[in-house]
């Protein structure tokens, strides 16, 4: 995770669960439209282990375990908070009953100077960033 603006206690920042990691994979699902971890396993982990706000800078950059439990609240300030986030998992570490086949599909190298030829208006009219075509949410 890469900081593009403050991340703070008052705009949501990330909160970690130091140490959940080791608890190995814990199963999610949805509560409303957020897909979240087993609130049980959450709630037994915060009675021995400390809830770690992650305050960052522009720029900062936070790498963590990808079995770490994490969550961040609604940011209700008037400052946002962007971050680019990257999720890299072993293949032996699937999620139960995941759906998605994205994982078995490699990433594509480019070349550094891809960033600087892409057209901007590309992004805007992208149909990966329509909800209803989030693979994840079916």
């Amino acid at each position: 995770m890469i900081a593009l603006t403050h991340a703070n206690k008052p705009n949501g920042c990330l909160q970690v669960i130091k140490g959940s990691h080791k608890l190995g994979r814990v199963n999610h699902g949805f509560a409303g439209e957020q897909v979240g971890a087993d609130m049980t396993m959450v709630n037994n982990a915060l009675q021995t282990m400390p809830l770690i706000y992650c305050e960052l800078e522009p720029g900062d950059a936070l790498i963590f375990h990808s079995n770490l439990l994490h969550r961040s609240e609604a940011n209700l300030s008037e400052h946002p908070r962007w971050s680019i986030i990257s999720c890299y998992s072993s293949q032996s570490n699937l999620a139960y009953n995941e759906t998605s086949t994205s994982w078995k599909t490699p990433v594509d190298v480019v070349p550094d100077e891809a960033l600087l030829t892409w057209e901007t208006d590309t992004l805007a009219n992208a149909d990966f960033l329509k909800k209803e075509n989030d693979p994840a949410l079916k």
